[in-house]
């Protein structure tokens, strides 16, 4: 991707890159196919839907809220796939269990501590909405779909909140230790209270 791109404005304005798309439809792309082969496959095709849905909610948006708070901040920033780990991803599908690396959203420039938690802390937040959201619509519908639907979105804030390499929750901690804290607990009381509800 030609970093050329980003330099256009001195406060960039929130846009996709030509790369960019390409490298969301094939991860989203690849990742639909490895939720759908681990939960159904060829068997029950129409089980394309909810997968389609679980990559949108658990990592589209989770990648998009980089991006967009990114942007808020003034950064330029673009989404890039790891075709590596996506092929992992895919390998491991057909073995019934799922290790994705899919890529990430890369930010332009230099934040500072602050700037690069709330960027950092958007992805997270985002899945706790959408975990949020899924729960209360499998409460009141009993549709498990929606239960699952939460728990990857719970799982997935929990587990990018892990304060370990380049993981979201290192940079969240390194900003404000307080607000790192709410989500981590959020993210738990979630998993337990649908551990308990199903």
């Amino acid at each position: 991707m030609s970093h050329t791109y980003f330099y256009t404005y001195p406060r960039p304005r929130f846009r996709f890159y030509p790369e960019e798309i390409r490298d969301i439809i094939v991860a989203v792309g690849a990742l639909t196919f490895c939720f759908w082969n681990i939960i159904g496959g060829l068997r029950y095709p129409l089980l394309i839907i909810p997968a389609f849905i679980a990559v949108i909610t658990g990592f589209f948006l989770h990648e998009m809220a980089h991006k967009y708070m990114a942007f808020r901040f003034g950064y330029p920033a673009a989404f890039r796939a790891w075709h590596t780990g996506l092929f992992f991803a895919l390998i491991t599908s057909f073995f019934g269990f799922l290790f994705a690396a899919p890529g990430a959203v890369y930010i332009y420039g230099y934040p500072t501590k602050r700037d690069n938690g709330i960027i950092s802390a958007a992805g997270p937040i985002t899945n706790l909405s959408a975990g949020a959201v899924m729960l209360l619509v499998w409460s009141f519908s009993g549709f498990a779909i929606f239960y699952y639907l939460a728990y990857l979105n719970f799982f997935l804030a929990f587990f990018n909140l892990i304060p370990f390499g380049p993981m979201d929750g290192l940079k969240i901690i390194r900003w404000n230790v307080y607000v790192f804290i709410a989500l981590f607990l959020a993210a738990i009381g979630g998993l337990i209270l649908l551990s308990i509800s199903f």
